[in-house]
């Protein structure tokens, strides 16, 4: 199996991932507002929660999440991609040509069809994203035409709304659409005309809920809700965590806008909005509006106008909440079973991890043991060294899947070629300095299968193969893995250890 397939299973686990955590802090937040109505009021519950979802799904995509999880692997059987190569019977030099193939298994691997919906899925996921940013943008464009086609107002004694003008720019418009706040990094304010037919009063209310929302960053907090439902226009719970967000925004302007005042301007207000519904043809879901309604009906919005909206939640339920959402996200990583590839012949049974380790070499002899200190290696050496002459097998240490293959190596040309193998629970092997490499990036190796010969390549003092081993990006000392190196070393090999371990 592939890297690009790993990663496309991969990449359907993190949907499904986002998908539930999207749906857990939903319900979570649906029966906190139950208990607590103010929660309606928080646009940081609201927006934390969609970051969380959106969280939830990139940590699920990282190279490390399968290590996090508590669940048992998924095992797939891997359909090797080249011939397999015994295992050489002597530390003898061989030649490519002397390496037997093994027969190929014409079996379908077991799994095939979760590959394909993977991959599948991942094709939709693309289409569906593609679609999802064109509409965002068509909708940009939409706002930036209504800006185009409006007269900037620059005196504000013409508008009984403003008793000075602020200080970002106001645009007033023909067209019956709601007063609404346009823009995030440079927001323009734009006013219909139909808003001169209300009372001095409402017009200076209504102008003050849209610069509440600028005052308190709202156009930040919608463009960050926006790009997350973008990225996650597949998840249900994003479309409503969203409109809850904006109701938010509006029932918390409202509640500011309208704190301290009258009965009878409170009706007023009221009025406004309902009177401004009444005119405005079609909504922009891109900007925030005057008119702009929630998931409650109008008649709702209109009690808590008219009475009064509740405080904001306290620090005690925000606790509770951040509780509740940890708790969320950590059981969206930790219950996500990781996606295992087998060998082919190997029982289903059969542990992830491998019993145990060989050397890569018939007769190993070890020169430089792991992170002795020498004026080449300064700060301690990354792996073992054995000594070998030309030509010799190099054999896999365990069964795996090869990664690299390669005559230059990412970390540069000191290593020569190279070619590194990657085991079960985040395990690797790497091989370098070799004179010739028989195995492809891809292919499906067992232990004690020659993977290539052994060389000088690189910069290096005489032949020798340099052996590494690997836990992710952290650097492993081989002899947690590796039986018996103590008894196959060279004298000057234990005496610099020694050195090592004296200081």
């Amino acid at each position: 199996m592939s890297a690009a397939e790993l990663m496309a299973l991969q990449f359907m686990q993190a949907s499904l991932a986002c998908v539930l955590a999207g749906g857990g802090v939903w319900a979570l937040l649906a029966l906190a507002c139950r208990r607590w109505p103010a929660l309606a009021l928080s646009r940081r519950a609201w927006l934390l929660a969609q970051l969380l979802t959106v969280a939830a799904f990139l940590c699920v995509l990282a190279p490390q999440a399968a290590q996090l999880s508590v669940m048992p692997p998924i095992a797939l059987d891997a359909q090797p991609l080249s011939p397999a190569a015994p295992a050489a019977p002597a530390a003898a030099p061989v030649t490519p040509a002397a390496v037997t193939a093994a027969p190929a298994d014409t079996g379908e691997p077991s799994g095939v069809w979760l590959l394909r919906a993977a991959q599948a899925w991942l094709a939709v996921y693309l289409v569906g994203v593609s679609v999802a940013a064109i509409r965002l943008a068509l909708a940009q464009r939409a706002l930036r035409r209504l800006v185009h086609a409006a007269t900037r107002l620059t005196d504000p004694a013409a508008h009984d709304g403003f008793d000075a003008m602020p200080a970002i720019a106001v645009y007033e418009i023909d067209l019956a659409v709601s007063p609404m706040l346009i823009g995030v990094w440079r927001p323009r304010l734009l006013l219909p005309r139909h808003l001169r037919q209300f009372d001095g009063a409402q017009q200076r209310m209504i102008v003050d809920h849209e610069l509440t929302h600028l005052r308190r960053h709202d156009p930040l907090w919608m463009a960050a809700s926006i790009a997350a439902r973008t990225l996650l226009w597949f998840n249900p719970a994003m479309r409503r965590l969203a409109e809850r967000l904006r109701w938010a925004q509006e029932l918390s302007c409202d509640r500011q806008v309208l704190a301290g005042r009258p009965q009878p301007q409170r009706k007023a207000y009221a009025a406004a909005l309902l009177g401004q519904l009444k005119i405005e043809h079609g909504g922009f879901a891109a900007a925030l509006a005057f008119g702009g309604t929630g998931p409650a009906s109008m008649g709702a919005r209109m009690l808590l106008i008219r009475q009064g909206c509740a405080q904001a939640p306290g620090a005690l339920i925000g606790s509770a909440l951040a509780t509740g959402f940890g708790a969320v996200f950590a059981a969206s990583l930790l219950l996500q079973p990781a996606f295992a590839w087998r060998l082919p012949g190997v029982p289903s049974s059969a542990p992830a991890a491998p019993v145990a380790w060989q050397a890569p070499l018939a007769q190993a002899r070890v020169s430089s043991f792991f992170g002795v200190v020498s004026p080449l290696r300064p700060n301690g050496h990354r792996g073992v060294d054995f000594v070998t002459h030309t030509g010799t097998a190099v054999l896999a240490s365990a069964d795996g899947r090869v990664v690299t293959s390669a005559d230059l190596d990412a970390g540069g040309a000191k290593f020569g070629k190279t070619v590194l193998i990657v085991h079960a629970n985040g395990l690797s092997s790497f091989y370098a300095h070799l004179d010739s490499r028989l195995v492809a990036a891809g292919d499906i190796v067992k232990a004690g299968q020659v993977i290539g010969l052994s060389g000088a390549t690189g910069r290096v003092t005489g032949p020798h193969l340099h052996f590494e081993v690997r836990q992710g990006d952290r650097i492993v000392n081989p002899a947690t893995v590796l039986a018996g190196l103590d008894a196959h070393a060279t004298a000057s090999a234990l005496r610099n250890r020694a050195r090592l371990a004296g200081r």
